[in-house]
């Protein structure tokens, strides 16, 4: 259904002991990004669905600060997917599997897939 690159910067939220305004900052970017390029692709995603976010970085992060780190993409994915609802909440929904991956690159970045669930 759905597959991109972006150049959106992803840090461990968990350990993170960035200023709040340098925070605040990073995570209106990543919306910003993610919101524009989906605006500009107009993909249709059904529910069920399976959202698939890969983090593109030369280090890996450990799987809980994997998770944390995409805390704000997959917030600005679901609202995409659920329009309209209080913010936080749009990613609650039992039709939507998250699946977090990395990989080593040499550029920074988050690949996100968007595919049909088959079996529901």
């Amino acid at each position: 259904m759905l597959d991109i690159e972006l150049p959106i910067p992803t840090v461990s939220e968990a350990n993170n002991t960035d200023h709040w305004s340098i925070k605040s900052k990073r995570k209106k970017i990543q919306k910003l990004l993610i919101k524009s390029s989906f605006n500009r692709l107009s993909p249709i995603i059904i529910i069920p669905c399976h959202v698939i976010l890969t983090r593109l970085a030369s280090r890996d992060l450990d799987d809980d600060n994997l998770v944390s780190a995409f805390k704000t993409v997959r917030d600005a994915i679901a609202d995409y997917i659920r329009p309209g609802l209080a913010p936080g909440r749009a990613d609650d929904h039992k039709g939507i599997t998250w699946v977090y991956k990395q990989e080593r690159a040499k550029t920074r970045g988050v690949r996100i897939q968007i595919k049909e669930s088959i079996n529901e």
